[in-house]
């Protein structure tokens, strides 16, 4: 007898490491494990290691939700474009909140307690490369949502190709810039340590339990790095917050989450559209 229901389509073996590589935490690489001469890094992270590698992981999460929409664009089906437009809208509503926190606050706390006006100039410059095209990406996504444009896999792409190698460019150098702010010493910095945890507070709250923190959780790769930040990102707060959404909110809109380069518990998992080709 022939089976008359559709069958669902098998996924494809590709994850959501490219085209956008992900970056390796400062922390990590402190292992001699990683192959990291030892004797060029201190063995114990600082502060500063420690801050700049919470930063990897936002990043790598902007990164996984990037390289999502950039590799299963072309191949979404008509059932699933408007679910696949809202998975893309939450990811510029994250990259939007990150950038304007960043911007609002971490930053000109970074050159408060530096004591020294306009060092992250230069950041706030990278922000402005990509401003311009992804402000149209955003715009465009928006549109699709609405039904006030139609959605194309292939204008995506393209428009991702605009602004993404710029925003890769920003999204790993500001680790270095992190990183360059030992030379102002722990004590004189250490207050950017709670500072950057309440902003990621905030962010959270910004992000809001049935839309964007979803979409956090899909995208956060809780075995990366072998599941050394697992407990410690995001912090205890965080963690209970993630268990609602996992088992609470993530089913309001769960055709959206599909598309997640993990699962709702933060396992890496092959990408729902896209194809081997």
């Amino acid at each position: 007898m022939t089976n008359c229901f559709p069958q669902k389509r098998p996924r494809a073996n590709v994850y959501a490491d490219h085209p956008f590589t992900l970056i390796k935490t400062p922390v990590f690489q402190l292992n001699p494990e990683t192959h990291v001469n030892p004797l060029l890094l201190p063995s114990h992270p600082t502060i500063f290691h420690d801050m700049a590698s919470e930063m990897a992981l936002i990043h790598n999460l902007i990164f996984r939700g990037l390289n999502s929409i950039y590799l299963q664009a072309p191949h979404i089906q008509s059932a699933d474009t408007l679910s696949f437009v809202n998975y893309m809208h939450q990811w510029c509503r994250a990259i939007d909140i990150h950038h304007r926190g960043e911007e609002a606050e971490f930053f000109p706390a970074i050159e408060k307690a530096a004591g020294e006006a306009g060092i992250m100039d230069i950041n706030i410059e990278q922000h402005k490369a990509f401003t311009g095209p992804l402000e149209a990406f955003g715009k465009y996504v928006e549109a699709c949502c609405q039904h006030r444009d139609v959605f194309d896999g292939g204008k995506v792409v393209r428009m991702i190709n605009d602004f993404g190698p710029a925003l890769k460019e920003h999204l790993n150098a500001e680790i270095g810039t992190i990183l360059g702010l030992e030379k102002y010493g722990q004590e004189r910095m250490a207050h950017l340590v709670p500072l950057f945890a309440e902003e990621s507070k905030k962010a959270m709250k910004s992000m809001g339990l049935t839309a964007g923190l979803p979409f956090v959780a899909v995208n956060l790769d809780m075995n990366y790095e072998d599941g050394i930040w697992r407990e410690k990102v995001p912090p205890k707060e965080g963690q209970r917050i993630l268990t609602v959404v996992r088992n609470i909110t993530y089913w309001l809109h769960r055709d959206w989450w599909k598309f997640g380069s993990c699962d709702r518990h933060g396992n890496l998992q092959r990408l729902y559209a896209a194809t081997d080709e």
